[in-house]
């Protein structure tokens, strides 16, 4: 499967355990470089429609309509997570643009001391 970073799908993210985001089909950002693409692993974080009590850099909005997916969400990226491949949905629900995907990066950076 063809990962592009910005990529929406749906991914199976049980079993989980502890404070993990859980769900059986949850949609999840992609946010690997490239260079990744045949690891067959992928880094995602994983968006909500629940408006979150934390605001930026934990959550980033991610307007109705950004990058096609129809439904307002937030990245939720303290839960950013390495996945197997089999886990993804090859359905795409949405691609990010690099200028949508400028909140996400920053606010990675932020949590992630980069």
């Amino acid at each position: 499967m063809i990962l592009n970073c910005g990529a929406i799908h749906r991914i199976n993210l049980s079993p989980t355990t502890g404070r993990e985001q859980r769900g059986m089909a949850r949609p999840c950002l992609i946010i690997q470089s490239q260079m990744l693409q045949n690891c067959g692993t992928a880094i995602v974080i994983p968006l909500t429609s629940q408006k979150p009590t934390a605001r930026f850099p934990l959550t980033a909005h991610l307007p109705s309509g950004t990058g096609g997916n129809q439904i307002e969400c937030w990245a939720k990226i303290t839960q950013i997570r390495v996945i197997d491949e089999s886990r993804i949905q090859p359905e795409l629900i949405g691609q990010l643009s690099e200028e949508e995907l400028k909140p996400i990066k920053r606010a990675l950076k932020l949590v992630l001391n980069l």
